[in-house]
């Protein structure tokens, strides 16, 4: 890869690398309804001596729920684009346990992303787990993930584990998250200068928002 500046190639390195992370899902999206969806953030990177920042990498979309246990999504990565790459997300999340107070969902997701002068791809598949618990039903829940991506031109599965909280107001909902990925990465091998966690990965910050049109409360 031609370095053509330190910041299209750092967030070039992270999409290439960790992927552009989502939000944790909780739960499907309600049966008949649509919930658009917005997401910032990523691993958190020094860029230089003076800053050290989660890198902008966005993604926006929606899931339709096609039960009360599963829904479909798609997402594009708008900051992929920037640097002549296009990106694209296909997946579905299902309710696997629970359903009242507490959840645990599982989340799998296709990848495609292809430089647009060369029209290269690179496919990748994701795969989550989330269990959650609601503190204040219908308004505040906690949860944790595991999560594993899988590039299939080849390397190792990158593994990143999390912990967050969700606001919900209604249809709204607020979600933020710390991640640390690819904790089995030791960072003195790698180029990008992560803000590691004792010298294994990156730590990473992600903030979603989400609105629900249609369907019932869930």
């Amino acid at each position: 890869m031609t370095r053509t500046g330190g910041g299209r190639w750092l967030a070039a390195a992270a999409i290439a690398a960790l992927g552009c992370g989502h939000g944790t899902a909780l739960r499907p999206a309600p049966r008949g309804a649509f919930r658009a969806e917005a997401e910032l953030g990523g691993p958190i990177a020094r860029i230089s001596s003076a800053l050290t920042t989660p890198l902008p990498l966005t993604t926006a979309g929606g899931s339709y729920g096609l039960s009360d246990t599963q829904d479909v999504s798609a997402h594009a990565h708008l900051t992929a684009l920037l640097f002549d790459v296009a990106g694209l997300d296909v997946g579905s999340t299902a309710l696997l346990a629970g359903g009242g107070r507490w959840a645990l969902a599982g989340t799998g997701r296709l990848y495609g992303f292809a430089e647009l002068r060369t029209g290269q791809p690179r496919l990748y598949l994701e795969a989550q787990l989330a269990p959650s618990v609601a503190l204040w039903p219908d308004r505040l829940s906690l949860f944790a993930s595991a999560t594993v991506l899988l590039q299939l031109a080849g390397g190792a599965p990158v593994p990143a584990v999390g912990a967050g909280a969700q606001l919900q107001l209604g249809k709204f909902a607020l979600q933020g998250e710390w991640r640390w990925y690819g904790m089995l990465t030791p960072t003195e091998f790698v180029v990008v200068d992560w803000y590691d966690v004792g010298g294994q990965g990156a730590w990473g910050v992600l903030v979603s928002a989400s609105y629900r049109f249609g369907g019932k409360a869930g």
